[in-house]
């Protein structure tokens, strides 16, 4: 769903008068907003709504004079599809399948000299409705499974405008529907001079066959099928007639006509992980995009006689290769970070579309010479859902879940890092939770120094766990090697809370590294790592936990003590946030309190009040668990949601730094500012000229870290939901 909102919604009466009681500070007037801060950004090249680079690339195409087309299966901002040319993002196809309106992108696309076609499946279910389209056709079909239309949609080239044509379905008047049913899929999509090839599955369970249908892309209309032996696939034309299609781990060529085999096939190693290949027509060669190990193109020549592997592009082994003195994880030209698919022109240029193989977290797409091996242009993107946090030494340097930035801040106002290198290695690793097919959604960052060595540690949406990672730079370069892992237990299953640490240093789970303890409440949502590397855990209505980091093993893995459980301060009921500021000794709980309740469990929202608890563990020295108050509360903007719109200041995340409270809104991508001293609003930042005015929403629990610099500035870094960037703010009091 798309998150983006760019006006501002007011509070309605009876909202303000329960802020009002909870003594909460206004924060959407117009007076509210601070001055003296810049709006800038890192991990994408595109700032705002029509300049973003996709979050994901699974697949592309390229033309003979270099327009390359990608597709993914989901991009939060709407770029389902995007056209690159010479390195500028020319059109974004409109419509291309987000999930609204029941549109959703395939798992092609192809393009002329005029037109972008599309796979894409349309439903009735979202927004329907049995209006007539411009050709007097359905626009959307029924809301039935059976009725759930596969189509091909055409787009305006230059504009990714509708490009409608006569007898096309849908609300533009653009999709060429190819078969109907929600088990019937379209698997793969061609081009050539004159028609479009598209290979459908047969219904899953049938006796229904597999089949190409051909049709003339000039006029849109069916010109005849054939059934297939074996199972659909990607497929691509070449320059005498061939269609050439993956089953598997085999790519076998047959006649575009009739699909008579012609007996040119390609057998893949069992090494190999490939979705997609392309035809390079100017020179007779089959290029195939390898996500394996290697994580390098294979060339194949000779390819209308005998297919033979004739050589390779990129460097053996990706980001992570180790060849010419680079470190492990390090960013650069030809370490391709997790090839989905290749393409060539008829300038000697050759096109990689990545997706990181540590279970895609951003996306790039790279050109190059092909004969010198030189870099020409790339974009990147970053997963729509992430934050980063500060190297600590060095504000310059930023972690996001898998990636190092390094910033230039005389940038500022646009872009301003530099992809640095990836720490998530799938094929060292394959025990990191980040790598993990079907794992938690990671989205938080916690980067610590503690004990003479440097860790980082992230966390999932909602709290739900937390994972750790040591540095060896000689041995691993940049990648961090997994040596904690914390998960939320289950009190209906009767399920613990458990905590690995990685006993003998190798980065891998076994028998004996886990210990566990009672669950008291499943959904904690909060898992927090101070500065001194002790992890704290808020336990929502049943107070809290904190394990204390005793120090580095021989392998430099942090030791835990067991969990310390602590209640709530009196007045405060659910803890829902937690931070503590190991430096001044104070504890902040978010959720909350006996004087701002909430009364139909939202449970997204951080909640209404802020404790500020000074000297905590000076006051907490003993076990003794008698009763005891908070130093201050802070009661924030808060309104259950009811479907007025009141909510659009409820609270989502927080952090500290120096001498105010951030706290992130759920709706508008706002940050309220409060002095951490005396609880005063001090004003709030929003997204500036620079991207727009534009955010998505504030989508989980720990979503903004921000450091105070020497010259009494600050630098904020906040999750930006929408367009796969993490906003940057330098704010100067």
């Amino acid at each position: 769903m798309r998150k983006t909102i760019n006006t501002i919604l007011f509070m309605l009466i009876a909202c303000h008068a329960t802020l009002s009681a909870q003594k909460a500070e206004p924060v959407d007037g117009d007076g509210c907003r601070l001055k003296g801060y810049t709006t800038s950004w890192i991990g994408n090249d595109g700032g705002y709504e029509e300049a973003h680079i996709p979050h994901d690339m699974l697949n592309m195409f390229v033309t003979p004079e270099g327009v390359a087309v990608t597709i993914c299966g989901w991009d939060e901002g709407g770029t389902n599809v995007g056209v690159f040319r010479d390195g500028r993002l020319l059109s974004r196809p409109e419509g291309s399948g987000t999930g609204g309106w029941g549109r959703f992108s395939g798992a092609a696309v192809v393009a002329d000299d005029k037109y972008v076609y599309q796979l894409l499946s349309q439903n009735g279910c979202d927004g329907a409705n049995n209006d007539k389209n411009v050709n007097g056709l359905p626009q959307y079909p029924p809301c039935r499974d059976e009725a759930e239309w596969k189509t091909v949609r055409r787009y305006d080239l230059l504009t990714g405008l509708a490009a409608p044509f006569k007898g096309g379905y849908g609300y533009k008047g653009d999709m060429l529907v190819v078969c109907a049913g929600k088990k019937r899929q379209t698997a793969g999509l061609a081009i050539d001079r004159q028609r479009i090839y598209v290979a459908v599955c047969g219904e899953e369970g049938s006796s229904m066959a597999d089949s190409i249908k051909i049709y003339d892309h000039r006029t849109m209309t069916f010109s005849h099928a054939y059934a297939l032996n074996g199972r659909a696939g990607h497929i691509c034309t070449d320059a005498r007639g061939g269609l050439w299609m993956m089953q598997g781990r085999r790519i076998v060529r047959m006649r575009a006509e009739d699909g008579r085999p012609l007996g040119q096939n390609i057998e893949l190693a069992e090494d190999v992980e490939a979705t997609s290949f392309s035809i390079d027509l100017r020179r007779g060669r089959l290029l195939v995009a390898n996500h394996g190990r290697d994580m390098n193109i294979l060339i194949y020549s000779d390819i209308y006689r005998k297919p033979t592997l004739s050589s390779t592009f990129g460097t053996r082994g990706g980001v992570f290769s180790t060849a010419d003195g680079r470190m492990k994880g390090e960013a650069g030209p030809l370490r391709f970070s997790g090839p989905r698919a290749v393409g060539t022109d008829n300038g000697g240029r050759i096109y990689v579309a990545n997706t990181t193989v540590s279970n895609g977290r951003g996306a790039t797409i790279e050109a190059y010479d092909e004969d010198k091996a030189v870099m020409l242009w790339k974009r990147e993107g970053l997963i729509f859902t992430a934050t980063a946090d500060f190297d600590r030494k060095d504000h310059a340097l930023m972690f996001s879940p898998e990636k190092i930035h390094r910033a230039d801040f005389s940038a500022e106002g646009g872009r301003l890092d530099r992809l640095v290198g990836y720490t998530a290695d799938p094929f060292s690793f394959p025990d990191d939770v980040r790598v993990m097919k079907d794992g938690p959604f990671i989205t938080s960052v916690f980067r610590r120094s503690f004990g003479g060595s440097d860790f980082l540690f992230v966390s999932d949406m909602y709290g739900g766990m937390l994972a750790g990672y040591r540095f060896d730079r000689e041995k691993h370069g940049y990648v961090g090697i997994p040596c904690l892992l914390m998960q939320n237990g289950d009190c209906d299953r009767n399920v613990k809370l458990t905590w690995w640490t990685d006993l003998n240093g190798d980065g891998r789970r076994q028998d004996g590294e886990q210990q566990g303890t009672d669950e008291v409440n499943t959904y904690s949502m909060s898992f927090f790592v101070d500065e001194a590397g002790n992890v704290w855990r808020g336990t929502r209505q049943h107070g809290f936990m904190m394990w204390r980091m005793e120090g580095l093993d021989p392998n430099g893995v942090p030791r835990y003590a067991a969990p310390r459980r602590f209640r709530l301060p009196e007045g405060f009921t659910d803890a829902k946030r937690i931070h503590y500021d190991a430096a001044t000794d104070v504890l902040y709980l978010a959720g909350f309190s006996q004087a701002a309740p909430d009364s139909r469990d939202t449970w997204w929202a951080m909640g209404s009040t802020i404790a500020v608890c000074p000297d905590f563990m000076k006051n907490h020295a003993s076990a003794d668990d008698r009763p005891w108050k908070p130093g201050r509360l802070i009661y924030l903007p808060f309104c259950v949601e009811d479907g007025s719109g009141g909510d659009h200041t409820n609270a989502k995340a927080f952090t500290v730094a120096g001498d105010y409270i951030f706290v992130a809104l759920a709706r508008e991508g706002w940050i309220t500012v409060y002095d951490r001293h005396n609880g005063r609003f001090v004003g709030r930042l929003q997204p500036g000229e620079s991207v727009h005015g534009q955010s998505g929403w504030c989508d989980f629990n720990y979503a903004i870290n921000a450091i105070r610099q020497a010259d009494g500035s600050y630098l904020i870094l906040h999750e930006e939901n929408a367009f796969g960037k993490i906003l940057c703010y330098r704010w100067k009091p």
